[in-house]
């Protein structure tokens, strides 16, 4: 598993489910809709869940700001701020 971010927010669309969001100070693009990842709650409770959607962004200081949408599996609270996510090779 390669670290993916550190969750700095996490919310809940309607329309779309939940949304986990985090900076990637190097990632140049990210293809991961359909695939598994991996988010680790800072009491080490591990969930393996499913990408529905990703967008990347610049943040003000040129690092990447990933949104990653989890869709309607998860709920918002079953991710604490603090999470790590990784990709799932």
């Amino acid at each position: 598993m390669q670290k993916l971010m550190d969750v700095g927010d996490v919310f809940e669309s309607k329309e779309h489910g939940t949304i986990i969001v985090g900076i990637n100070p190097i990632l140049a693009s990210l293809d991961r809709i359909g695939d598994c990842i991996v988010v680790r709650t800072p009491k080490h409770k591990e969930l393996e869940l499913e990408v529905v959607s990703v967008q990347v962004s610049n943040s003000p200081t040129d690092k990447k700001m990933l949104g990653i949408c989890l869709g309607k599996s998860v709920k918002p609270s079953n991710i604490p701020l603090g999470s790590v996510v990784y990709t799932v090779s």
